[in-house]
């Protein structure tokens, strides 16, 4: 039986021998038949470098595909890209900073095996040291997709087993912009858990920056749900009552005769409608930027190099080409 091994790959040299080693080990100690499948994600070090040379004839008994794309699209897409490679009855999902631990692959592979759960994730028990901002941000984050989405995504991870079923549904969504973690969790497979307390990293800096992940929040939540724009018409609702209220104390003060000037209060209204009424624009907008980027249905990635121990290089028969690859095809045919 083979299992996929994805590994999404970005800036990672420092710490590529170390991560090699320890999921080497790992993978000895289960009788299954074992690919390996490493995305470079546009690594601007020598992780390239460092992985093709794995897939040299005679390195490793593991089969082994290198993919590399064109440039840094990011994790989704990595993690994508590996999947549409992947050939095994399963496929597991790792960080290759080591702070997913290669040690609990075995057991996600007999929570698998014995139990047939379509999914197999690991869940973390406790949070890497962090800042308190960072933490904070964390924390607020998975409220509110929780409160818009209805899915719990607290201690989650990208470290998952999915079963075969489970990673053809996934590729063959039609969005391209993907949450992996997410996405998983909505499809509504039966699934297991296995807590891990990710340790800090031993090589190497997280490529997450706030921006990054403000960036990621802002898709995520705008992916999931609908929630944001239903606040616009809350909103709305709220300036209408309030509008009511006012009007009604205007006609009972100016028919009793004591209507004082009212310009402190019309500069407010005119503030506060005004800025409900950008607020509510800036929402729409950003919806609307999801959907025009959905409907140019660019690739979610282009590869521009591939190395493999063997022929079978995976599961090419999953991948979509691209333009590029395309293109390539149509002019191996004329030489």
């Amino acid at each position: 039986m083979l299992i996929s091994l994805i590994v999404p790959i970005h800036n990672e040299q420092a710490g590529l021998a170390r991560f090699w080693q320890a999921v080497s080990a790992s993978l000895k100690q289960s009788g299954y038949t074992f690919e390996v499948v490493m995305v470079d994600d546009g690594s601007t070090d020598d992780s390239w470098q460092l992985i093709s040379e794995l897939t040299t004839a005679g390195q490793s008994s593991i089969d082994i595909t290198a993919i590399r794309l064109s440039r840094n699209f990011g994790k989704e897409a990595a993690i994508l890209a590996g999947l549409r490679r992947a050939g095994g009855n399963a496929a597991i999902v790792i960080d290759a900073d080591l702070q997913h631990p290669p040690k609990l692959i075995p057991k996600m592979l007999e929570l698998w095996d014995k139990g047939k759960i379509p999914i197999v994730e690991g869940v973390k028990h406790k949070r890497q040291h962090e800042s308190s901002l960072k933490r904070f941000g964390a924390t607020l984050y998975y409220r509110v997709f929780k409160l818009s989405s209805g899915l719990d995504m607290r201690g989650a991870s990208d470290f998952k087993l999915l079963d075969r079923r489970v990673i053809d549904h996934y590729i063959n969504l039609p969005e391209t912009a993907r949450y992996f973690r997410g996405l998983t969790a909505w499809m509504g497979f039966d699934s297991a858990a296995i807590e891990f307390e990710p340790p800090n990293r031993e090589a190497g800096m997280s490529g997450w920056s706030f921006r990054n992940l403000l960036a990621l929040a802002r898709t995520t939540i705008i992916s999931f749900s609908s929630l944001p724009l239903r606040i616009v018409t809350w909103l709305g609702l709220i300036g209408l009552i309030f509008s009511l209220g006012l009007t009604i104390q205007t006609l009972w003060y100016k028919w009793m005769g004591y209507a004082e000037a009212g310009f402190p209060t019309i500069i407010l209204l005119i503030l506060g409608i005004g800025s409900m009424i950008l607020f509510g624009l800036g929402l729409i907008g950003e919806y609307i930027g999801e959907i025009y980027r959905e409907v140019k249905r660019r690739p979610s990635y282009i590869v521009s190099d591939i190395h493999s121990t063997s022929d079978r290089g995976g599961n090419p028969g999953n991948e979509h080409p691209t333009d590029t690859e395309l293109a390539s095809m149509h002019n191996d045919d004329y030489e």
